[in-house]
């Protein structure tokens, strides 16, 4: 009886969750406070239906890159095949990095990767997946369906999906179950800066639903959003070292159980004259 008692228990309280995520039960809109790491960096922690038992936690930094560049960092730039983000990022020099592309069975990477203004892999066209590209040209960061997109002077870009945000409103018919996971992902937000974010699944997973309120919501305002790999392969790293902060910085690191072959990263530039 005190088992059936406790499925029943629990059942409720999924149910509960589920109507949060849709909307039926959440009062306004969720909340995040963004704290400065550095010029032209902040960071934000923040919690999926923070009031239930079955939460996911999310961090975020965000960039107007006035004082770093967004780039593709690749495992191959230093020799390995497939790494931790952490090793990646702190190869590159980079402040902060979410892995990025998905890959297959050998640890290559899936869809289009360019860097430094090299077609590493081309574009992948089919199935519903890999739908979206972030990509950097010398005066811009954008994210674009992967069938509108034009390489024509990006230097930075990696493939990925779904996308979730398009045009500051979510991106209908995606798959709730492809989101019990662990997640990874990148926003431009309305005033275009960049976001990279993690997303760490409670006991029965991230919700994709609360995630784009999450992603809309006036503390994020994301006008594009896009969804890198999730599962063992969704890693986050803060480095500890940030230039320009004028206090003690901890390192962050939000690792996962398998290496990946590509990372974007927020690298640090000279500030501008």
């Amino acid at each position: 009886m005190r088992i059936a008692g406790s499925i029943s228990k629990a059942c409720a309280t999924v149910a509960a969750v589920l109507a949060t995520a849709h909307g039926t039960a959440a009062e306004g809109d969720p909340t995040v406070s963004w704290q400065p790491l550095g010029p032209d960096i902040e960071q934000a922690n923040t919690s999926l239906n923070p009031d239930s038992l079955f939460s996911s936690s999310v961090v975020m930094v965000r960039s107007s890159l006035l004082r770093f560049k967004l780039q593709v960092i690749k495992a191959s730039d230093f020799g390995w095949k497939r790494a931790p983000v952490r090793a990646l990022c702190r190869a590159a020099g980079a402040t902060a990095c979410v892995n990025s592309n998905f890959f297959d069975e050998q640890g290559k990477a899936l869809g289009l990767v360019i860097s430094r203004g090299i077609v590493h892999q081309k574009i992948h066209k089919g199935g519903g997946t890999l739908t979206g590209v972030l990509f950097v040209t010398p005066k811009s960061v954008g994210l674009a369906h992967r069938d509108a997109f034009s390489p024509v002077g990006v230097v930075e870009a990696t493939q990925a999906g779904p996308r979730v945000i398009s045009e500051s409103a979510i991106v209908p018919g995606l798959k709730e179950s492809s989101f019990r996971t662990n997640l990874s992902g990148v926003c431009l937000d309305r005033n275009g800066r960049v976001v990279l974010y993690r997303v760490t699944s409670g006991v029965f997973g991230a919700s994709l639903p609360l995630l784009q309120r999450l992603l809309l919501s006036p503390s994020v305002q994301c006008a594009e959003a896009l969804n890198f790999d999730g599962g063992g392969s969704s890693q986050f790293y803060i480095s500890g070292s940030i230039p320009g902060h004028t206090g003690a910085t901890r390192e962050e690191n939000f690792p996962g159980t398998d290496d990946v072959p590509v990372v974007v990263g927020l690298v640090p530039v000279a500030p501008p004259s």
